[in-house]
């Protein structure tokens, strides 16, 4: 009997992993762009993906022409926000993210615990770019006709260069996987959140340019099952953004945001908007954020304050008021194990139209790697 029959699947999926990080040949591919939909804003469009290796993950680079007729303010959350809703569907039609632009853009930058994107860090988010290009990031606000330019990563792999659980075994011979992008209806609002002007006069002025880059990697022992981590291709890596909930938030009484079930959870991004006018300096209008189990047991209880200290430590700089992260990288929490996980809020103030908006990372195990046929 060999060494690699004695395995057990996971230890063989650790080999396989291995294997395919130390010699697997990496690309990174400009894909054709979009095949359905108008690319304004307030419109919805594909962008289909190669079938092709062992995809990791996607960036998606974007040129927003608007014209600024009357002088604009930028929202904490610009221009990321001009991206309402972002999702990759697999060839089963499983989807593995939905979440808001924002929200990406928050869980890539908490994840690489560094800025990314821009070279001046301002509660993690620019008033201007400050670096030498100027068609990386940008969201004008004089009176001119001009792009916004920004990008987003939307990962598969749970992280490309080191655990592969998520990525995706696209090498067959049918179907499709694809990403959906819908753009946001309107530049200006008075919701921070939702639009990335608000203040002023902006609007569409034309298509929005799309450019779209496959990242995958293709062992050199070509795809058979034998060279393949399948366990950690057959994991789904689920980001599960633009949760709204305005449902039974009162001052002073307590609200709860139930975490999904069955998942080996990453992290928790919350963000409490006050008023639907964006959130409060300092988390003022909170007392207290608790990662509650089973209803009676306080695994984390957190002032706002040392909430938002951890993520200053935690990046160097502050995100924009608000927002709340909570993550369980080293030892995920995992709510199989658990009747019931829920953040408990403690609330202060809140005005009419307050909500929660709030994003989950996890993994979970699926039934296949692939629908189609596995070309060797």
């Amino acid at each position: 009997m060999t060494a690699a029959m004695q395995q057990n699947p996971a230890q063989q999926n650790a080999v396989a992993r291995a294997v395919l990080l130390a010699t697997g040949l990496r690309f990174t591919k400009v894909l054709p762009g979009i095949s359905q939909g108008v690319p304004t804003l307030g419109n919805q469009v594909r962008i289909p993906l190669d079938r092709i290796g062992i995809t990791t993950g996607v960036t998606l680079m974007f040129a927003v022409p608007l014209n600024v007729t009357v002088a604009a303010t930028q929202s904490p959350f610009g221009p990321w926000n001009l991206v309402s809703q972002i999702q990759y569907i697999d060839f089963a039609g499983v989807i593995h993210v939905q979440t808001t632009g924002v929200q990406l853009h928050m869980l890539n930058t908490l994840k690489a615990r560094r800025s990314l994107g821009n070279s001046h860090k301002m509660m993690g988010y620019v008033a201007g770019e400050t670096g030498i290009d100027t068609n990386l990031l940008a969201l004008p606000t004089a009176v001119a006709a001009g792009n916004a330019y920004f990008s987003l990563y939307v990962p598969l792999a749970y992280h490309a260069e080191s655990d592969l659980r998520g990525s995706v075994l696209a090498q067959t011979d049918r179907g499709e996987h694809y990403i959906n992008v819908t753009f946001a209806a309107a530049a200006v609002g008075t919701d921070p959140f939702v639009a990335p002007y608000t203040a002023g006069t902006v609007a569409g002025n034309g298509n929005i340019s799309v450019t779209a880059l496959q990242h995958y990697i293709m062992p050199q022992g070509g795809v058979a099952p034998n060279n393949l981590p399948l366990i950690d291709l057959s994991t789904i890596y689920e980001i599960q953004g633009n949760l709204y909930d305005n449902a039974n938030i009162a001052a002073g009484q307590p609200k709860y945001t139930n975490w999904p079930n069955n998942r080996a959870i990453f992290s928790a991004l919350h963000m409490f908007n006050q008023g639907a006018a964006g959130g409060t300096l300092n988390g003022a209008d909170l007392q207290r954020i608790t990662l509650l189990v089973n209803g009676n047991t306080n695994v984390r209880e957190l002032p706002p304050s040392f909430l938002r200290l951890m993520m200053r430590d935690m990046l160097g700089f502050d995100l924009a008021s608000g927002v709340y992260y909570m993550g369980a990288r080293t030892q995920p929490i995992t709510t199989q194990l658990y009747g019931n996980v829920q953040t408990k809020w403690d609330i202060l103030t809140a005005a009419a139209n307050t909500y929660l908006q709030s994003q989950f990372e996890s993994t979970y195990l699926s039934g296949t790697p692939l629908p189609g046929v596995i070309q060797s």
